[in-house]
This record gives structure tokens, sequence and C-alpha cells, in this order.
């Protein structure tokens, strides 16, 4: 039975990963736009479009938010070599949130490798020099966001490339996705906690 829900899972991310936004059933319904961002109401926080049908709610569940923001990450990253870390935050979500439904969450990291060599992109799990620490430990302090990041709870990014992010003591990475670890921080902005690899952030810079 858990061989053949992973099979399903599995076959419904690679769908959804594969599928360009606007031939997706969200895109249709009027909850995506082409980009794939959920489309909200001027001037307010609020969709235009509320998933109150089976319809809706069908075409725009967590697993589609989740893969469409690793579709926006490739948007970002064109080319045929991307790096690893990238991706890293984003399939976390994805394994944390399906862990308690699918007998192996290795699944998406698995899958997703799989894809990357079927279209050909090469990919770098080398870590940049500006990272701090070497990934069993993220030190107490300040950083600066250099990915936008995903908060499975909000409709869109609200923790954005340039904002600070901070953790009150040491951190131990809570998994290893790809051969890359992740961390907890606090969005300072929002006060949420979000998930970053070491390639989602950079020391902040001390003006004194």
């Amino acid at each position: 039975m858990g061989s053949a829900i992973d099979l399903f899972v599995t076959y419904r991310f690679l769908k959804l990963l594969t599928t360009p936004f606007q031939k997706t059933e969200a895109f249709k319904l009027g909850i995506i736009d082409k980009n794939g961002h959920r489309i909200m109401q001027k001037g307010v926080k609020k969709p235009e479009v509320e998933l109150v049908t089976a319809q809706q709610k069908n075409a725009y569940t967590i697993l589609h938010k989740l893969v469409f923001n690793i579709k926006k990450l490739f948007a970002k990253v064109p080319g045929l070599r991307t790096k690893v870390g990238t991706y890293a935050a984003a399939l976390f979500l994805l394994k944390d949130t399906f862990k308690e439904h699918v007998e192996d969450p290795r699944v998406f990291e698995t899958e997703f490798v799989k894809f990357l060599r079927e279209n050909n992109i090469e990919f770098d799990n080398s870590i940049s020099e500006e990272v701090i620490g070497f990934g069993e430990v993220l030190p107490k302090g300040n950083y600066v966001l250099v990915n936008d990041i995903l908060n499975k709870d909000d409709e869109e990014v609200s923790a954005r490339k340039g904002d600070l992010v901070m953790t009150f003591e040491d951190q131990a990475a809570v998994d290893t996705v790809l051969g890359v670890d992740i961390f907890p921080v606090i969005h300072i902005a929002s006060n949420e906690k979000i998930f970053v690899s070491l390639d989602d952030i950079e020391e902040e810079e001390d003006d004194s």
C-alpha cells in the first residue's frame, strides 16, 4: 500500500513539475497567473478567487503550492546548470509536509534529481565561499537572505531576498536534502520561523 501511495504522489509531483503554469487547472480557474503566483485582490492581501468548490480546492492544494514554488525558482535560475542549494529548502517543505503520507519522504529528492538529469540540467552541490560554517551548525547571529523563501502557510513568498533573519543560538540542521543541510531561522519582519540552506543566506555586514 505504501509503495502505491509513493507512486501516486511521485506521479503528481512530476506532473506538476513538468506542466507549464498556463496549462494547469489552477491557471484556467483564475487562481494563479501565468508565472504561478496566486492572484490577489488589488490593495489587499486577499486571493482574487477563494477556494470554495471541490474543483477549485483540487486545483490548488498544498502540493500544488509547494511544487509551483520550485517551478518559480527554476524561472529565476535560467540555463542548464543549477545550484542544488537553491532548491533544498523548497524540497524540504515538500518532504516535511508529506512525510506522514509517503513510505519514503526522500522520494521527492530522488525524483527531482532524476528530473534534472532527464532534462540535461547539471547540478552543482558545491558550497559557496560566502557560506557561514560548513553545515553542521549555523552560528547564532543575524543573516541576510540571498533568495526568496516560502513559508508554506503563506499564499506567496513573505521572506524576500535582502530580508534579515536570525538565530538566537547555534542551530543544528533539522534535515539534509540533496546533501544540503537545512536550518530553522526567524524571519525578523514577520517573526515567523522559516527554513533555509546555507546557500540562502549570508552574514549581515557589520557597519561599525
